[in-house]
């Protein structure tokens, strides 16, 4: 809570991810309408109870399928990119915070230029852990096409095998997020570059397994409970207001509550993200504090932080990351 009222502004960083995410859209959008006209229509007719109806559809050859599967690649990577960039710039934010002596030197604008330092010296860190999530969905999204087509032929053992293999990536991708979560921490703590970043959250992640897995329950269930209240509330308060208003100006409320659920969790996802970052980067500042400089009084903890060292038995010879 310190961290972000120090930072009040960090609440735009989503902002401006929207922002960088709807610049690469444009582009992307056009380029993929133009691949869409390409295709060759054929007209079929088919007579249903006695009815002639005319079907067309759209033939594209291998050429214009592969330019397609290279844009959806591209939005994925491009997508996972800029969250990434995000995420590293918000992390490296708190951390900055953290490992401040004097706190009130961390404003507003600190955000802001931990996001252009992400963009200077750790572009390729991101660029890199985004290319390992994109290739797990384009390959994820490559088998639910061919399970589509397996469904399709009515082949029940290559529908089943593929189902099974989607559960796998499915797997693979969640830990991925979180090894790429846990590593960009560690890129906005030490500035290294992925690779060893991995490696150091994999072990960091190892050496304190009940801690990390107690705020990372606690976190998310906290996560669950503010996504529950925001999009409870929005919907509720959608409902009832419409009802009051529009009673008879509307058939139904169904839809336009629908599109406020949407709408509300995409807000309170964009919003709770920023939380579950800070909380997740704390406790890495936190460890790598403890690991480092024990209960010295060179350590960065605020004063209630090292009294819960000194109660719990922190450890007091430096150590490093290895």
């Amino acid at each position: 809570a310190k961290a972000l009222s120090s930072m009040s502004a960090i609440v735009f960083v989503p902002f401006v991810q929207v922002f960088g995410f709807a610049l690469f859209l444009l582009p992307w959008t056009f380029y993929v309408l133009y691949l869409a006209s390409l295709g060759d229509q054929k007209v079929t007719t088919i007579t249903i109870n006695s009815e002639t109806v005319t079907v067309r559809e759209f033939e594209f050859d291998d050429e214009v399928r592969q330019a397609g599967w290279y844009m959806l690649f591209c939005l994925f990577w491009t997508s996972q990119f800029i969250v990434a960039v995000g995420h590293i710039g918000m992390s490296t934010a708190v951390a900055t915070w953290y490992f401040s002596r004097d706190k009130s030197s961390v404003n507003s604008l600190t955000p802001y230029y931990s996001l252009g330092m992400v963009l200077r010296f750790h572009a390729g860190t991101a660029a890199f852990g985004s290319l390992l999530i994109a290739l797990v969905q384009i390959v994820r999204t490559a088998i639910a096409y061919a399970q589509r087509k397996a469904k399709e032929s009515g082949s029940k053992v290559a529908e089943y095998v593929l189902a099974c293999c989607t559960c796998c990536i499915w797997c693979l991708e969640k830990f991925l997020k979180f090894l790429n979560r846990n590593a960009y921490i560690q890129t906005a703590i030490f500035s290294t570059s992925f690779c060893p970043s991995a490696r150091n959250a994999f072990f960091l992640i190892a050496r304190n397994i009940a801690r990390v897995g107690a705020v990372t329950l606690v976190g998310g269930f906290v996560e669950l409970i503010g996504k529950l209240f925001i999009v409870g509330c929005a919907c509720l308060g959608s409902f009832v207001i419409m009802d009051t208003l529009y009673e008879d100006e509307v058939n139904g409320l169904f839809l336009p509550v629908l599109f406020v659920y949407f709408l509300a969790y995409f807000t309170a996802e964009m919003f709770l993200e920023i939380y579950h970052i800070a909380i997740l980067t704390l406790l890495q500042c936190f460890i790598a504090d403890e690991e480092m400089f024990g209960t010295s009084d060179s350590a960065f903890a605020e004063p209630d932080l090292r009294g819960y060292l000194k109660e719990h038995g922190a450890i007091k010879e430096k150590k490093g990351f290895s």
